[in-house]
């Protein structure tokens, strides 16, 4: 291998290493890993929403959709900097990408939506949403740090309604 290719090799592989897909806590952190697996989890499912919204938001939507579109990614938009603050507020260190599955579900909205951009949206997002009301819920019962206890219990009224409007928003014969 020739020098060149390898110091290629080695760039890739610390680029890589600078890539972490869970949220870090200090080793002083009391943050119980419940705690931490919402707020990684919360984080990324805001961020998969922000991301997809960028580019459905730049396409055209059939008219029916692009109410709740609207709606999901403001709401998107409100909870990203709050997510931020609490954890910065514990002094962990957030998500720096995405988990694969969501990278996947994104790049198949970008460039393979079926059977077009808003079903495949509306699709992506209801899936998007069971998984953060399934994390919230769990936090709501399980977790130990109150800020977050509370975070998911006034969130989960949220995330059931835009649940709802999604599925609502789905043509018919097109459920997942």
């Amino acid at each position: 291998m020739r020098l060149s290719a390898r110091y290629g090799v080695v760039a890739a592989l610390l680029a890589l290493a600078g890539c972490t897909t869970t949220a870090q806590a200090p080793e002083s952190s009391t943050l119980a890993p419940q705690d931490l697996n919402f707020i990684t989890t919360a984080y990324q499912l805001v961020h998969f929403d922000l991301d997809a919204c960028a580019f459905v938001q730049k396409n055209a939507l059939e008219p029916q959709a692009v109410t709740v579109v609207n709606k999901i990614c403001a709401d998107a938009a409100k909870y990203a900097p709050q997510i931020r603050a609490q954890a910065d507020a514990t002094g962990v260190t957030l998500p720096n990408t995405l988990p694969l599955e969501l990278k996947a579900q994104l790049v198949t909205l970008n460039y393979h939506p079926q059977p077009n951009l808003t079903v495949a949206f509306i699709r992506s997002e209801i899936s998007s949403h069971e998984s953060a009301l399934a994390v919230f819920q769990d936090e709501e019962r399980n977790g130990i740090n109150p800020t977050f206890k509370q975070t998911a219990a006034a969130t989960i009224p949220l995330l059931q309604q835009n649940l709802d409007m999604l599925r609502a928003a789905l043509p018919a014969g097109m459920a997942q």
